[in-house]
């Protein structure tokens, strides 16, 4: 008898789910002017190449794993807001409950480098870029002004064929990741079973109507900017292929009454380490499903 495999050691990583206000509801001021409207937020979402090895062709928030220099001081100098040196913990895990002995230990610079993953994977995968001007305090424009606008997405193919990281591009444009806009949200572990695993931490962010967003063509073949319900409603269809964190992260999202409410409601929420079970596969593939002290705590 052939010894047992070890599972694969999950990978730290990032996801990122941007919200924005739908463009009618808000034509009388951006995000602010749909903040309480019911129902009035949209997210936007990958579609992961049909030739990825993980997840092909399924949609996703967009994000991706946790890089060495993501954990740099030079980069973690870029984190508008964060005290480095700070005792408070940068993520709120409850402890000893759900997965949370799975978790990967990490350092508080590593703890603080998956923001810059997430800051990163964003813009690399949807062109969404949430950062402040050093200079000025405000936020970067990139739809009134072309040439910016062309020069971000020179930048953006320049990180995609490793020409270019993104702490350069901020600081060569004099830019800082904001911080505090990226609200912790959740903790999800990849079950053992699974060949490729990820020890992710899920943010969720308000964007303006201001931010332009594309799927990178890249690593995601389609990318579109659709309400949680109607995302349900095509998933339901058998039109929306997901998989199961995305489903109940969708859930959660499509019950929030406004957006404001959504991004309140994500900032007091507590967070349980969450890794599913693995069902026997149905017609459909592999059944997962969380345990029942982590079903609705995560």
């Amino acid at each position: 008898m052939e010894p047992q495999k070890a599972p694969p050691v999950a990978k730290p990583s990032s996801t990122v789910m941007v919200v924005r206000p739908i463009e009618e509801d808000a034509a009388g001021g951006g995000l602010a002017a749909a903040a309480t409207t019911s129902g009035s937020f949209e997210i936007f979402m990958v579609r992961r190449h049909s030739k990825s090895r993980f997840m092909p062709d399924r949609y996703v928030f967009p994000g991706g794993r946790l890089e060495e220099y993501d954990a740099s001081p030079q980069a973690l100098a870029l984190l508008h807001g964060f005290d480095l040196a700070g005792e408070s913990p940068i993520f709120r895990d409850a402890p000893d409950k759900g997965a949370w002995a799975a978790e990967l230990p990490l350092t508080r610079a590593q703890q603080a480098g998956l923001y810059i993953a997430a800051f990163r994977e964003l813009f690399e995968e949807s062109g969404v870029l949430l950062v402040i001007e050093k200079n000025t305090g405000q936020p970067l424009d990139l739809q009134s002004d072309q040439g910016l606008a062309d020069r971000f997405a020179q930048y953006r193919w320049e990180m995609q064929v490793d020409r270019l990281n993104f702490v350069e591009m901020l600081e060569r444009e004099e830019l800082l990741l904001d911080y505090t806009g990226l609200i912790y949200f959740s903790h999800w572990i990849t079950p053992l079973s699974e060949p490729y695993r990820f020890d992710a931490r899920f943010f969720l962010a308000g964007v303006p109507l201001n931010q332009a967003a594309e799927s990178d063509h890249f690593e995601t073949s389609d990318g579109l900017w659709l309400t949680p319900q109607t995302a349900l409603e095509r998933y339901a269809a058998g039109d929306f292929n997901i998989a199961y964190p995305t489903l109940l992260h969708l859930e959660w999202l499509a019950v929030q009454p406004s957006l404001e409410a959504a991004l309140q409601a994500a900032r007091r929420k507590p967070v349980v380490a969450a890794m599913p079970d693995q069902l026997p596969d149905d017609e459909n593939g592999p059944v997962f499903r969380l345990p029942p002290d982590v079903i609705n705590n995560w």
